[in-house]
């Protein structure tokens, strides 16, 4: 009988975090699942961590490859599964015991295509933030809902993690992952991809899924050169897969929407990265080449559902101001690290605090 679910989990480089993974996802209160491990080249101890916890759960699968990027480690993953449903887990996370049977009962339940949990973040310190999506129990009629204002909130749409997905789905459509040497957010991607066929979505409010958080200073500071034309392939490779969607107003709000936050995150990839003015201010002026750069700014600029910072740098950019707008972001950039340092201190301050013994 094949299993409920199979758990996939691209490995590289990751031995000091792997272990605490792969002991959440045994210990799942849904037994019928698969855990494939696919090793995607690692030069660390990854593969025996991986084996050894196969050796002590029959249910861990352990595969190994030559490097391709973690696109193509979880292809290889979507190959081997044989799950009714299919979830992904990054290696550094951890899952709660309850999440893929919750996943799975409710899922079968609604008879939807896929189903998705909240999370929390965790960070190194021990605090966390719980709930990040505000989900709650429910299931949905994608078409009747809207698939534009459905993938807009975020809500169901922007990671993988959280999710199962029907297997017959991936399987009929031939889905897949967009290698990362084409495209930075594969995840979203595939969401995109996974989006252009479901029927019906169910969510479960549960924050069971913990992602973890790695302090700023472990951040990848070298830039990639060619992060913006990454950023914007996606943007083209989903209007090119959308080009047979029936109603073209969804796709072209889509469209829009996604081109807007692709250019908003590259800014951030580069702010992250401790990136040059001069920097962010060429990729703007890149960007302003592409066909979709002034409709999808003054549309973002207006879009109350746009955070307000960001709906300011969409209208100083939709007005061809691109100086000002990479100064606004660097700006920007400059004091959300100053409150995410403050926060921090806060969260040092509450543990100390709490590790306080009282006298007896």
């Amino acid at each position: 009988m094949n299993p409920s679910v199979s758990i996939i989990i691209p490995v590289y480089n990751v031995e000091k975090y792997l272990k605490k993974c792969l002991d959440s996802l045994s210990a799942q209160t849904l037994r019928e699942i698969e855990m494939i491990v696919v090793d995607d080249g690692s030069t660390d101890a990854s593969l025996a961590v991986a084996s050894e916890c196969a050796r002590r759960d029959e249910r861990i699968k352990v595969l190994h490859q030559e490097n391709q990027g973690v696109s193509g480690a979880r292809n290889t993953g979507l190959e081997a599964a044989t799950g009714t449903y299919i979830g992904f887990a990054d290696p550094d996370d951890w899952a709660e015991p309850g999440m893929f049977e919750a996943l799975y009962t409710r899922a079968k339940r609604d008879d939807a295509d896929f189903c998705a949990c909240d999370y929390r973040l965790v960070y190194e310190d021990g605090t966390a933030t719980p709930n990040v999506l505000g989900l709650q129990d429910g299931k949905l009629n994608i078409a009747d809902y809207g698939l534009d204002k459905l993938w807009n909130e975020k809500k169901f749409a922007a990671v993988i993690w959280n999710k199962i997905y029907r297997r017959s789905l991936i399987e009929e459509h031939g889905l897949r992952f967009e290698s990362t040497r084409n495209v930075f957010s594969e995840d979203v991607l595939f969401n995109l991809f996974v989006l252009r066929h479901a029927a019906t979505a169910s969510s479960v409010g549960e924050p069971f899924y913990n992602y973890f958080q790695m302090r700023e200073g472990s951040l990848m500071n070298s830039i990639k050169p060619d992060h913006l034309k990454r950023e914007l392939f996606l943007v083209d490779r989903f209007e090119g897969y959308y080009a047979s969607h029936p109603n073209r107003e969804v796709r072209e709000r889509m469209a829009n929407r996604l081109f807007f936050e692709r250019i908003q995150n590259s800014c951030m990839y580069n702010l992250d990265r401790r990136g040059s003015l001069i920097r962010t201010w060429k990729e703007l002026r890149e960007a302003r080449k592409h066909k979709h750069f002034v409709g999808s700014m003054r549309k973002a600029a207006s879009d109350s559902d746009i955070w307000l910072p960001m709906r300011l740098f969409a209208r100083i950019a939709g007005m061809g101001l691109l100086l000002p707008a990479a100064c606004y972001m660097h700006a920007f950039g400059a004091a959300s690290r100053m409150k995410k340092k403050m926060r921090g201190r806060g969260r040092a301050k509450r543990s100390d605090a709490s590790s306080v013994q009282p006298v007896q």
